[in-house]
């Protein structure tokens, strides 16, 4: 019987956890980003926010050597830090839940131009346990 309950326990936090995604919905893959300027990044969360405690959002930015070299983001350097902290959405009417981050892309040596990877990750306390949830998106950009 303890393992039944168990199982529909772990049924439910991966449920839920699927049901708590985010989405970079600004930049999208092909974006011409250009070192030294200003971003508006828009991170949407699809559904409305239910119990998931944000412990909050990082945006990173990294360039390639090709296309196909870019780090997975579970797996490689993500690069430079845009921004770490709080991720607050709030509803509109149209575009669901989201918030707006205006970011400096860094104009160095370190940042080549080219192919390169934009990085949003996220954490939160998922449930009444909690658990930790943290995932990540990425697109595939362009640095200018």
């Amino acid at each position: 019987m303890k393992f039944f309950s168990d199982l529909i326990s772990v049924a439910f936090i991966a449920g839920s956890a699927l049901a708590e995604t985010i989405e970079l919905a600004y930049p999208t893959t092909g974006t011409t980003i250009t070192r030294g300027k200003t971003l508006t990044v828009e991170v949407q969360r699809p559904l409305a926010p239910m119990g998931c405690y944000e412990l909050g959002i990082g945006l990173t930015i990294t360039s390639c050597a090709t296309a196909l070299s870019c780090p997975h983001p579970e797996a490689g350097p993500l690069g430079s830090v845009l921004y770490t902290g709080p991720f607050n959405p709030t509803a509109h009417q149209q575009g669901g839940y989201y918030q707006n981050f205006t970011v400096t892309i860094p104009d160095t040596d370190f940042l080549a131009t080219g192919p390169g990877l934009f990085v949003l990750t996220h954490a939160c306390l998922l449930g009444a346990g909690p658990y930790p949830l943290m995932e990540s998106r990425s697109v595939d950009v362009t640095i200018v």
